[in-house]
């Protein structure tokens, strides 16, 4: 898809977007009924930039108004541009839902019990030192750990479930975040348990066998790598086979994340300074990915 369609495409998903919301959720920013630059114009620009690998708001503005002034021939100023995409910042993960109701992100009706990967990706506005003297987005931030990293960091958790697909990039199925400090199995245990029939695939920090007797009654099964403990020192054979396959299974969601990073950004949000903006910044970048994955997977 060449970019004028991708362009056209990510507009149009926007005004049907906006068309299905609730008044109940939805008040337009601008006081007029038919303002000159629309709210749709201002989430297909931010987008569709993105899309086109600018990491920051700054260089979006300078590139549409560079290069696509004919197709918005109503950009405001780069400071009333942002003062409307941040206040439209309770929209985005509205935005993220409508996407995932995409037949890409749905399951295949031949499968009976699919594999389901859950995982969850640090957003980081500090790290190190500088985490705990961050103030950025108080009320949605707090300091976490990722052991993955071996990180002390300031800032979210995205926490995903996606659908694991052989030899392709696994599919979104769902995204919420967190303060970096709640706990994994914390954010989405009320979540996980309404999985039925299916084979789900975590770390470590999800392993809880109150969680996986109760999936049992679902017909589903958590499987995560087993722990090592002081009572258990060292695994048996059949045991290291199982949680290499687990973990195995488990490398589509890290890749998924990978492709999420270095196609958005996603993951270092050290320029924003707002809680507006984070929210922007988190659900705006995912919508992104999203649309591309429907227009090259």
């Amino acid at each position: 898809m060449d970019w004028q369609n991708q362009l056209i495409t990510v507009y149009l998903t926007s005004c049907k977007f906006f068309s299905q919301l609730s008044p109940y959720i939805f008040l337009k920013i601008s006081p007029n009924s038919n303002p000159s630059f629309t709210d749709e114009e201002t989430i297909t620009i931010y987008i569709f930039g993105i899309l086109n690998e600018l990491k920051n708001i700054k260089s979006i503005f300078k590139f549409t108004k560079n290069f696509l002034s004919e197709w918005f021939p109503n950009l405001p100023s780069y400071e009333g541009f942002l003062f409307r995409l941040n206040n439209l910042n309770h929209l985005f993960p509205e935005l993220s839902k409508f996407l995932l109701q995409n037949k890409k992100f749905k399951l295949n009706s031949n499968t009976t019990k699919p594999f389901v990967l859950i995982d969850s990706l640090p957003i980081i506005l500090a790290k190190g030192f500088r985490a705990h003297k961050c103030n950025t987005a108080k009320e949605i931030s707090s300091i976490g750990f990722c052991s993955s990293k071996n990180l002390f960091y300031f800032g979210l958790k995205l926490h995903l479930t996606a659908l694991f697909k052989n030899k392709r990039l696994a599919s979104p199925v769902s995204m919420k975040i967190t303060r970096a400090a709640t706990h994994d199995l914390t954010a989405v245990k009320n979540d996980l348990l309404n999985l039925n029939h299916s084979e789900l695939f975590a770390d470590r920090a999800y392993c809880d066998q109150f969680t996986k007797q109760k999936l049992a009654k679902k017909n589903s099964n958590l499987h995560t790598p087993i722990k090592l403990s002081r009572s258990k020192k060292t695994l048996s054979y059949d045991e290291k086979v199982y949680s290499k396959s687990v973990s195995s299974i488990r490398q589509s969601i890290e890749i998924l994340f990978n492709w999420l990073i270095e196609s958005s950004g996603i993951q270092t949000a050290s320029k924003v300074r707002s809680t507006k903006g984070l929210l922007v910044h988190v659900f705006g970048r995912f919508s992104a990915c999203l649309f591309k994955y429907m227009f090259f997977f």
